[in-house]
């Protein structure tokens, strides 16, 4: 029973960070369209760095939303 559970929260977390991945690489394209850039005028470093700081930017917005409906659920916020 433990290794099932194991198993289904690896799962659960494989599937959440590819979702964040997927809405962290198409935030990039727009960030990078904005800037007035192509893709292929950055470095495969460069565009790793750019997608790793929009997931950044979207489990902190998360992290921020859960905890203001947490605080509402309280009663707090």
């Amino acid at each position: 029973m433990k290794q099932w559970l194991t198993t289904k929260k690896a799962g659960v977390l494989d599937k959440y960070r590819s979702v964040i991945r997927e809405k962290a690489i198409d935030q990039a394209k727009v960030e990078i369209a904005l800037a007035g850039k192509e893709v292929t005028d950055y470095t495969a470093e460069q565009l790793e760095v750019i997608v790793k700081d929009q997931e950044d930017k979207i489990v902190q917005k998360y992290r921020n939303s859960t905890l203001v409906v947490f605080l509402l659920a309280l009663g707090i916020y």
